[in-house]
């Protein structure tokens, strides 16, 4: 039998097929008896993000680590698709691996909400601690249970802080009245609501020309976003509300896991773990810089006293978290140890 060259998949059907990465990788690949098990890990951040860089190290490690028997495929920017079709991909098996913030995955496991609250990280080491203890072990076995993936590993995006140009925030009454794009998702519309903001859902890509044209005020995200989408340029003052850590999660499918030998399974553990520590510190450096790059380029940059916006928002968490039962509220306990 012979085949046309011009015969190709899209990124759609490679998604729906369900067909393994050896198996879209090429028919060679097959036929050898000990071939190398491929993961396909796909993304949708830039290549210049730390989070590639922290898939790139990951690869790396995972293949030192098996001495070449586990090879990790790399597809950044979402060559493979959206969040969406990259977390379908995952239940079909023609995706292995991915990541996203827990607001993102709270809509396959509701429990994971718990990890995307407001002010309820104090710091970065208290999120650390958080993130590799049993806090992410509980969440992990959560999502495992519910949606059929488990948590390899936490890096993060950063702390997300609002940029307006109406005037800096500097107390709860700062807030009042602004009209601030959020993602339209109610662990993100209550607390700010709660502040005294107007909080408008917007698409993502719609915040710069919303700013230039005043349908919102301003909008959040941590200082390397802001560099990234130059929405210094529709801004005037960026205030430093660390109101949301904004961790991600490595997450592997259950069948793509399942897959390996044991001792594949604990080299691809320790080598995410690995990677996205080292990948938390390059996302630290990375704000860092960015910061004083909007501070040098004109943007009014400001810090805030954090504790009072907490005791306001506190109180929404039991709203965002009712429903999530004893486990839930167990890990609001964890939260605040």
């Amino acid at each position: 039998m012979t085949h046309s060259p011009k015969l190709a998949l899209t990124r759609r059907q490679l998604l729906t097929t369900g067909l393994t990465g050896a198996a879209i990788i090429g028919a060679p690949g097959i036929m050898r008896a000990n071939a190398a098990v491929t993961l396909r890990a796909a993304h949708i951040e830039s290549t210049e993000s730390a989070t590639h860089k922290g898939y790139m190290n990951f690869a790396k490690l995972v293949e030192e680590a098996t001495g070449g028997s586990v090879q990790v495929k790399v597809f950044p920017a979402g060559q493979l698709g959206n969040l969406r079709d990259l977390y379908e991909g995952l239940k079909l098996g023609s995706v292995d691996i991915t990541s996203s913030g827990p607001d993102y995955s709270s809509n396959l496991a509701p429990i994971m909400v718990t990890a995307a609250l407001f002010y309820s990280y104090r710091d970065s080491a208290h999120a650390d601690k958080l993130l590799e203890g049993e806090f992410s072990e509980r969440l992990s076995e959560a999502l495992l249970k519910q949606a059929g993936m488990r948590i390899l590993a936490w890096g993060e995006l950063g702390w997300r802080s609002v940029f307006n140009t109406v005037r800096p925030i500097k107390t709860a009454n700062d807030f009042k009245g602004l009209k601030l794009r959020v993602p339209e998702a109610k662990l993100m519309l209550e607390p700010m609501k709660a502040l005294g903001a107007s909080p408008t859902p917007i698409p993502y890509s719609e915040v710069y020309t919303s700013m230039q044209t005043g349908v919102v005020d301003g909008a959040e995200g941590a200082p390397a976003a802001v560099v990234q989408q130059k929405f210094n340029e529709v801004s005037k003052y960026y205030s430093m509300t660390r109101h949301l850590y904004n961790p991600i999660h490595l997450v592997i499918g259950a069948s793509s896991y399942d897959k390996l030998s044991a001792e594949q399974k604990k080299a691809v553990e320790l080598a995410a773990r690995d990677a996205f520590r080292a990948q938390r510190s390059v996302a630290r450096a990375d704000n860092e810089a960015a910061l004083e790059k909007v501070k040098a380029a004109g943007l009014e940059v400001n810090d805030v006293d954090t504790d009072p916006l907490r005791e306001i928002v506190q109180p929404v968490w039991n709203d965002l978290t009712k429903d999530l039962g004893a486990e839930g509220q167990a890990l609001i306990k964890l939260l605040k140890a």
